[in-house]
């Protein structure tokens, strides 16, 4: 199962993290193997501190079980609101049983994540299915990390994600990083700047949005902001590689609609690189617990991204034809 997993990125693993990961796995199947397992655990996340009536705030109840997911009932004679261990979560309203949801989310929080290609064959589920858990997982890992603004000595720069042979059609992005005394990135957030704020000719980033970067995800002391011809930062710049090389090689590329997404994900798990992989899942699992869910029609609306470079030649054939002649081929 993990072979298939690995060998569709070229990301640096060891062997023993791999046999590691599978353990954890295997281990994460057997204590969640059932739905009742499962329940008991989003109910802990979702309750850390024990129920309470999310429309009065009463912690009494009672479980009303005639469902397959329990419903909660609270006990408050004026209230009496029913809710289900699934309502207001990412998870609310999905047919797929919370043992799968588990597993995939255990999946996208290990080392390398996982393609919903690899994950709708690991879980033998349909393609279609899979893509919807993996981006509403994705949406629960941009809200937790939201919460936590870069802070202390911190480093903001601008870098492309996209072939250098194709350089037309690149995606400018932003990477701000907290530092340590070495000057080596100890937290990140990386971000996709608004198409109107970007010089088509040049494909750079303004200013304004540079700074509403600043503004929104640190918390806007010592800030140092370097541009693409500044001398590069190494532990700055291996992210830049690694989370291009992770695009690439195990999702075989990411256009610029959803980009944004895979870029949350690779932060939410790169700031918990320290964690051990179960603490990583708890991690995911309680921001789950606490994400409304995310709907089709919302997740599939239209987004603004940069015009396509290839339109200007009728034809993506063409445009590369274009980059042919340019080559001397």
């Amino acid at each position: 199962m993990f072979a298939i997993i690995k060998t569709r990125t070229s990301v640096p693993i060891l062997w023993e993290e791999i046999r590691l990961t599978a353990l954890a796995f295997n281990s994460l199947c057997s204590d969640y193997s059932t739905e009742e397992a499962c329940i008991q655990a989003l109910f802990q996340a979702r309750w850390p501190n024990g129920f309470r009536c999310p429309a009065c705030g009463h912690s009494n109840f009672y479980t009303v079980s005639s469902r397959r997911l329990p419903l909660y009932q609270c006990a408050s004679p004026y209230c009496r609101h029913q809710t289900s261990i699934t309502a207001g979560t990412i998870m609310e309203g999905s047919r797929t049983p919370l043992t799968l949801w588990f597993r995939a989310l255990f999946l996208l929080s290990q080392i390398s994540g996982i393609s919903s290609f690899a994950l709708s064959n690991i879980l033998k589920i349909t393609y279609k299915t899979a893509w919807l858990i993996t981006h509403k997982i994705r949406h629960a890992m941009k809200r937790e990390e939201a919460d936590y603004p870069l802070t202390g000595n911190i480093r903001v720069e601008t870098f492309y994600y996209g072939s250098p042979l194709y350089s037309d059609a690149r995606q400018p992005l932003l990477l701000g990083g907290a530092e340590d005394e070495c000057g080596d990135p100890i937290q990140i957030k990386i971000h996709q700047p608004n198409p109107d704020h970007v010089e088509l000719r040049y494909l750079s980033i303004h200013k304004h949005e540079i700074n509403s970067f600043i503004e929104e995800h640190t918390n806007g002391k010592s800030v140092v902001i370097k541009n693409p011809y500044a001398m590069k930062n190494s532990g700055f710049n291996r992210i830049q590689r690694h989370v291009t090389s992770w695009l690439n090689d195990t999702f075989r590329g990411i256009g610029p609609k959803h980009l944004q997404a895979y870029l949350h994900e690779y932060c939410f798990r790169w700031n918990k690189q320290g964690l051990c992989l179960r603490d990583v899942f708890s991690r995911a699992l309680a921001a789950c617990a606490s994400t409304p869910v995310l709907i089709y029609r919302e997740l599939t609306r239209f987004r603004p991204v940069l015009p396509r470079p290839w339109h200007a030649f009728s034809s993506k054939s063409k445009w590369r034809g274009w980059h042919l002649t340019r080559w001397g081929h």
